[in-house]
């Protein structure tokens, strides 16, 4: 679905803890508040970490709508 993910122009990792619990609407406006930028931008992802580090969330801008990742890390 990704491609192996080399589609992507750039990648931000927003910093803090996020509250993973949030969904599309609330991760969009956490990156627009915190960087101070356009969040529908094509071609880039955002991530957000929450308190448990092995808990990853991924947003990404389609020409449609966002898509948004969740990945658990095993280890």
């Amino acid at each position: 679905m990704l491609n192996g993910a080399t589609c992507f122009q750039n990648v931000y990792i927003v910093c803090g803890y996020t509250d993973l619990r949030s969904g599309i609407d609330k991760l969009a406006s956490i990156f627009d508040r915190q960087a101070g930028k356009n969040p529908f931008v094509p071609d880039t992802l955002y991530l957000f970490c929450g308190r448990k580090t092995d808990r990853i969330k991924g947003l990404v801008w389609k020409k449609d709508g966002f898509l948004l990742l969740y990945k658990r890390l095993e280890q």
